[in-house]
């Protein structure tokens, strides 16, 4: 439970952080953390991380609830099982699982305001997207050194 605390207060700080220091298109910083608490919980509460961090999010978008709460969800799901079937873990794997996530996590996002808002993404730049996620995977590279600690399995 300690551990759910702390990584909540992560999750608030990254958020400020993205919101003070980033404008335009910016890292999705607590995605990265959602990843990397799924890898740390032993327990089944990364779904719980997953949905507190997407309502954090929803909230203060002030827009519709839900669509980053599903999208953060998912991602804590397939992070924790992607992870429980890997042999290796190491900054490359991580990186690249985290920028797929990424994806994921923007189409699901979309999907849900494009059918719960009527807002259209279907002429939207997608540049704006991949450099978000370009960004978040670099967040990834930076953070793994801390987050991880030297759990890597088997050699990079």
């Amino acid at each position: 439970m300690k551990l759910f605390l702390i990584y909540i207060f992560y999750a608030y700080l990254a958020a400020a952080v993205q919101g003070l220091f980033f404008h335009g298109i910016k890292p999705d910083l607590v995605l990265v953390l959602v990843c990397f608490y799924s890898d740390m919980d032993r327990r089944a509460h990364y779904a719980a991380y997953g949905a507190m961090t997407g309502l954090l999010l929803d909230t203060a978008s002030g827009f519709i609830i839900g669509p980053n709460i599903l999208s953060k969800v998912i991602v804590a799901y397939l992070a924790r099982t992607v992870r429980n079937n890997l042999f290796q873990w190491n900054i490359i794997i991580s990186t690249s699982m985290i920028v797929i996530f990424s994806v994921v996590d923007i189409l699901v996002t979309d999907a849900c305001l494009e059918t719960f808002s009527k807002i259209s993404f279907v002429n939207r730049s997608w540049s704006v997207s991949v450099v978000g996620t370009v960004y978040t995977g670099i967040a990834a590279m930076i953070l793994y050194p801390m987050f991880n600690r030297g759990k890597d399995r088997g050699l990079a």
